[in-house]
């Protein structure tokens, strides 16, 4: 099990280095460059793969699959609090940046002011560091089961 939990941290901190390019370069803010923070899926499919590759030969199908989710559990732990300290601390006005920059998409795509008031504020509860630390948690729980449960019926004892 040390070795979910090893292969979860890395992937938790791979997670939060990436993260924090597509916000340092500026990527949240270009709708067209945002689609790259979603590497993190295909990193986090190799993660895991690899890690559950390293215990197939003892463990059975459910062994496998508790693996990938114990990896997960801990990587989402952690992208839960970097993503906090990413959003608040080192990046502080992310969330004012992709309030400008999704409002700047709307009036493009010829909302008027008054609409792009309506869905500013429906859209308000993305912009809460805590709620997009729960997302990038759940979002890594969820990919981790679907990853692990697939990946378990190749990499397992037999």
């Amino acid at each position: 099990m040390g070795g979910m939990i090893k292969a979860g941290v890395i992937l938790g901190v791979l997670v939060e280095i990436w993260t924090a390019v597509v916000i340092g370069a500026g990527w949240h803010k270009d709708p067209a460059m945002l689609m790259m923070f979603f590497l993190v899926i295909p990193l986090q499919i190799t993660v895991i793969v690899m890690a559950l590759k390293g215990t197939a030969a003892e463990s059975p199908y459910m062994r496998q699959l508790v693996n990938g989710l114990v990896l997960s559990g801990v990587a989402g732990a952690v992208v839960f609090v970097g993503s906090y300290l990413l959003t608040t601390v080192v990046f502080p006005h992310y969330f004012d940046e992709i309030r400008v920059a999704g409002a700047e998409l709307l009036a493009k795509a010829g909302k008027n002011p008054a609409e792009v008031a309506a869905e500013m504020k429906k859209n308000e509860s993305m912009y809460d560091p805590i709620q997009n630390s729960l997302t990038g948690f759940i979002g890594t729980e969820i990919t981790g089961l679907v990853v692990s449960a697939v990946a378990a019926i190749f990499l397992r004892k037999k």
